[in-house]
């Protein structure tokens, strides 16, 4: 089961939650919100396995239902379980191919059911859209961007493809490293869906309950950190660890990590994050700083991580000449002819000079928002300006209205700028 079913992954996610039931999160590449599920109408059961077979062109994702949009309120759903696996399968097999791995399960929020359908990145990219319906295309190919799942682009599907054949000969490079590493004599294959060991000695049958509990390994298994595990005996010559998975994370963590100056997370593994998000415009110099990096030595440190993709490259071009924040400067009019000029001029006023003032709707969060890129380093106190950010994204994020989101991420994107 991926982390993203685990009650672990799943009491983090709703975590923040508000006395209401308003989720502070946003839909992704890999999260969707549904405020019911319908699974008798066609045009309904169409969208969400249109949603999966995106999904499954991507890294995997997975459907909430029982969550409102704008805002995301947490509703939960009565009828998630009245549906069977088989019926879903067969519809999936019939819309799409090759096969379509998903999973169900439900989950409990303060006495509301949330169901849960993931699809999980396919082995077998892409998948391919083989039938009419009200909402899919036959030999269409369905991608999820950002929020959106929609089909995919010519460009994209390059990368696909191109991704599938570097995955395939990675793995086969991998395989053939750690053979020249221990040596054709002592390597073995072990059949993950069997449980059979094959070796040019013996042939040896793991029990179907121990094959469940074997992890994901390097090149050997010991127990650590009260994690079960399987110690392999034979002509391994060392004792091994368990490789840990990759922390999940969100664009909520790292406004979090820069608004309040936590440290929940390595500072590493934010940057990579921001790395594999779908634009540049995210806060990470105050992440060099946690690294004791100066420029040149983050740079460096982002041209040595191997993340693929052009968004990394942009954040070593940022280092090198952050034209977009530089130009942001001044961005909003203060003047007096403009609209909102006078409320902007307060906003800055209050910021400058540490004055206590109230958050009021989104239209008042904007203007403060956009008073931001008027600032001067020197000229405030940072942290009431950040703490006066986090307290627009407790009582707003996600924005209803407009480009509010767009907005609060490029104003603190902008105070990570100036102070970088």
């Amino acid at each position: 089961m991926t982390d993203i079913l685990t009650d672990e992954w799943l009491n983090d996610f709703f975590a923040v939650a508000d006395v209401n039931n308003i989720i502070k999160r946003r839909e992704s590449y890999c999260i969707e919100f549904k405020s019911v599920f319908d699974w008798q109408t066609e045009s309904s059961r169409a969208t969400y396995c249109k949603s999966l077979a995106a999904f499954a062109n991507n890294n995997g994702g997975a459907l909430f239902f029982g969550i409102e949009n704008k805002p995301h309120k947490i509703i939960g759903v009565n009828n998630f379980e009245d549906i069977d696996d088989a019926d879903i399968t067969n519809y999936i097999n019939e819309v799409f191919t090759p096969y379509i791995q998903f999973e169900r399960r439900t989950f409990d929020h303060k006495g509301l059911t949330i169901g849960i359908l993931y699809s999980a990145k396919s082995k077998t990219r892409p998948i391919i859209c083989t039938k009419d319906t009200s909402k899919t295309n036959s030999s269409d190919i369905y991608f999820r961007y950002s929020a959106k799942t929609t089909k995919i682009k010519a460009g994209d599907l390059i990368k696909l493809i191109q991704d599938v054949k570097d995955e395939e000969s990675n793995k086969w490079l991998k395989l053939l490293d750690n053979i020249g590493k221990i040596g054709i004599e002592n390597t073995h294959l072990l059949n993950s869906q069997s449980g059979e060991i094959i070796s040019d000695n013996n042939t040896f049958l793991l029990d179907e309950e121990l094959l469940k509990q074997i992890k994901i390994i390097d090149r050997y298994s010991i127990q650590e950190d009260g994690q079960p595990a399987v110690k392999i005996i034979g002509y391994i010559p060392e004792l091994a660890r368990v490789i840990k998975k990759s922390t999940v994370l969100y664009e909520e963590d790292l406004y979090k990590e820069f608004l309040l100056n936590k440290q929940d997370f390595r500072a590493e593994e934010l940057l990579r994050f921001a790395c594999q998000r779908n634009t540049s415009s995210y806060p990470f110099y105050f992440l060099f700083k946690r690294m004791n990096f100066n420029l040149e030595q983050g740079k460096k440190f982002l041209e040595n991580t191997k993340i693929a993709g052009a968004i990394r490259k942009s954040y070593i071009h940022r280092i090198e000449n952050d034209v977009k924040q530089s130009k942001n400067k001044n961005k909003f009019s203060l003047g007096n002819l403009s609209k909102n000029g006078p409320s902007r001029t307060e906003s800055l006023h209050f910021l400058q000079n540490k004055i206590p003032f109230e958050i009021g709707d989104e239209e008042n969060a904007k203007r403060i928002l956009e008073s931001v890129f008027s600032l001067e380093k020197g000229q405030y106190d940072k942290e009431y300006v950040k703490l006066k950010q986090f307290e627009i994204f407790e009582k707003h994020y996600p924005f209803e209205k407009g480009n509010g989101n767009y907005l609060f991420r490029d104003s603190i994107t902008y105070l990570d700028y100036i102070e970088r």
